[in-house]
């Protein structure tokens, strides 16, 4: 409830696209509370995703397909990062925003997934750097 994570490195990840969770409502305020709470000593990584929603298992409906791209294929990579941060000592990236490309095409024959719908959680995000100051969570849009 107070976004006091005690230092314990954590990563949140969440589709900019998410109609049921809705990202104004979970993860930018919970990101925001954390930085005033515990402020640099923080160990918060936040992925914002482009184009991904709540449920993937849609994927394959028409009009989704199109539309988003999944938001498991950066859930597994935040488990690897934070399995290798536990393991090796790596840093996690900074929070960010991932921009994602959607397959467009027809409904229902989208296009398959290839590395330029789904680029890489980065090691350095530059520009597309998620920070917060003063309780407010400033996003690159």
């Amino acid at each position: 409830m107070n976004a006091n994570l005690h230092g314990k490195p954590t990563i949140m990840v969440q589709g900019r696209a998410d109609a049921l969770v809705q990202i104004n409502h979970a993860s930018r305020p919970y990101f925001g509370m954390n930085q005033l709470t515990e402020g640099g000593a923080s160990k918060l990584s936040f992925y914002e995703v482009t184009n991904a929603q709540h449920f993937d298992a849609f994927l394959s409906v028409a009009g989704f397909d199109t539309r988003f791209v999944p938001l498991h294929y950066y859930n597994l990579q935040a488990l690897n990062l934070m399995w290798s941060h536990l393991k090796s000592g790596t840093p996690l990236p900074p929070s960010q925003v991932i921009n994602t490309v959607p397959r467009g095409g027809v409904a229902g024959a989208a296009p398959p997934l290839s590395a330029v719908n789904l680029p890489a959680i980065a090691v350095s995000p530059g520009s597309n750097a998620i920070t917060a100051a003063g309780g407010a969570v400033n996003l690159p849009n």
